[in-house]
């Protein structure tokens, strides 16, 4: 898979033809995908996103740096952030199979690369003493700090540029009808936490203020909590929260996560993703600066990111014209995924049918308690399709390798074993997701809609078929493996989930048949 990375460009201008020409650099950059552009102009700061591989993401961040060293002058900046230079901060993050010490390895290149080709000084985000020092304070905090690459020199144009990484970033502003010291004292409770910074940004025209906060990790830091903090300490100063913003673009995680919080917090019954998204935006007032719309903000969304394989996304046809075809892929293994995956969605079906109808109004505990359980597995076994491909393709890879020498034989011996067990592993997940499942089957065929009977029979018979297409594939596969204690373990634990399925099975479609 691609490797991709992140970045995050502030800039302490917002003229429309610079926002242009920055746009362009970066959309003119080869494999480089722009995300969005911001540009607020009450603030005076564009923040571009875009993401690319580690080679491109730093070519793109530098052709915006040179469009911003021609173009932006910092002695006639007026925006009141008060940024340490004309290019504030670049930030990257992993995107897609990236890790932390490689997005390390991007920002070094990127420094180094950007003081050497504008003679500039870098200093390090989030852990340099000139950060907050203001403008007029930044020539004597650059003579006391050596820059982390480029001169210790102070150009008054251009200032410096802040270049470090994040695990997830994301800038979030929250609008409080309070003063710029109210906003403060909201502020201090907030920057207690390492994973968060907040700053306060009075809006003069409307006398109120803006939080302004970067979630430096949105992992360890959820929109939620920033909310609530602010809605706590506002309330003890009896001031009104009004809204929010997101400032760029933002990571789908971080929304989901947030939802999930409300939904628990609040007790309402929400599954689907389009549906959390909704709630979200209201539940943080994301529209309350203008419309927020998750296909122009959502990272994943914009990038149009497909979170599904081939076979997952294929049409009903192709995949039935796939699993024809003369080749040994897609096989039973995908097949029992996708049918035990159908008799869960299935299943699901039936739970949705009979939640919010009047007639059944007894059976709405029962049915809010097993939809997500269901709806989870459906999304954990519909990988596997694609994953029970893949893995019988790297198995004859692994065949093919080479054995002209001892240690090459060794090699491909335990490649072929490491390959192996991975085939087994996908069918016998299979086979665990689908009985996870029967418990909350047995308990909807209880108190269900009755006129969907059939559908539920088709349902449990459809994953009990699935299950038992799962289990001869672990069992066919088993032979080969050469360990004896470990085939003894895997098929001991294949039989007793087949045990289980028919025998569910079994009971359920005869207490069906009453």
């Amino acid at each position: 898979m691609e490797r991709l990375a992140y970045c995050v460009v502030i800039i302490s201008d917002t003229r429309q033809e610079l926002v242009e020409t920055v746009t362009e650099a970066i959309c003119h950059t080869e494999s480089c995908i722009l995300v969005h552009v911001h540009a607020d102009k009450g603030a005076e700061r564009m923040v571009a996103s875009f993401v690319g591989s580690p080679e491109t993401v730093v070519e793109g961040a530098l052709n915006a740096a040179v469009i911003v060293q021609r173009s932006v002058d910092m002695r006639f900046h007026k925006g009141p952030l008060n940024p340490v230079g004309a290019l504030h901060a670049v930030v990257f993050t992993p995107f897609s199979n990236i890790g932390p010490q490689q997005c390390e390895d991007i920002a070094n290149t990127f420094s180094h690369n950007l003081a050497d080709l504008l003679e500039v000084p870098v200093y390090q985000f989030n852990c340099s003493p000139i950060e907050d020092v203001g403008y007029d304070d930044l020539p004597a905090a650059i003579e006391a700090n050596e820059p982390i690459f480029g001169p210790k020199d102070f150009s008054p144009s251009w200032g410096t540029t802040l270049v470090g990484t994040s695990r997830s970033y994301l800038m979030f502003n929250v609008n409080v009808m309070g003063t710029r010291d109210q906003a403060n004292k909201i502020c201090k409770h907030l920057n207690n936490r390492t994973d968060l910074r907040a700053r306060t940004v009075l809006l003069e025209d409307s006398g109120n203020a803006v939080i302004g906060c970067e979630i430096l990790d949105c992992n360890t830091c959820g929109l939620n909590e920033v909310m609530d903090t602010i809605k706590e300490h506002a309330s003890e100063q009896n001031i009104a929260v009004v809204g929010s913003h997101v400032v760029g673009s933002i990571p789908l995680q971080a929304l989901i996560k947030a939802a999930d919080y409300y939904i628990e917090k609040e007790k309402v019954f929400l599954i689907k993703e389009q549906q959390k998204i909704r709630f979200i935006i209201d539940r943080l007032g994301l529209n309350s600066v203008s419309e927020f719309k998750p296909e122009s903000k959502v990272i994943e969304y914009v990038l149009g990111v497909n979170r599904h394989g081939p076979l997952q996304s294929s049409t009903v046809q192709q995949f039935v014209e796939s699993v024809g075809s003369r080749t040994s892929t897609p096989g039973g293994g995908s097949v029992s995924a996708l049918v035990t995956a159908l008799g869960l969605a299935l299943g699901q079906m039936t739970g949705w049918m009979t939640y919010g109808s009047k007639k059944h109004d007894t059976a709405e505990k029962t049915v809010t308690s097993i939809l997500p359980i269901i709806h989870k597995t459906i999304d954990q076994i519909t990988p596997l399709i694609d994953a029970d491909a893949m893995a019988f393709s790297n198995y004859l890879v692994a065949q093919k390798m080479p054995t002209t020498n001892e240690e090459e034989t060794a090699r491909k011996q335990e490649a072929l074993e490491e390959a192996l067990l991975t085939i087994i592993h996908v069918p016998m997940k299979i086979m665990e997701l689908g009985c996870s499942c029967w418990a909350p089957i047995e308990d909807l065929s209880t108190n269900y809609n009755t006129s969907l009977k059939s559908d539920l029979q088709v349902a449990i018979k459809c994953v009990e078929s699935g299950i038992w297409g799962a289990y001869k594939n672990v069992m066919i596969n088993l032979d080969d493996v050469t360990n004896d204690k470990t085939k003894q373990e895997i098929a001991a634990k294949a039989r007793k989930l087949l045990e289980t399925s028919e025998t569910m099975s079994s009971r359920l479609l005869a207490s069906l048949e009453k």
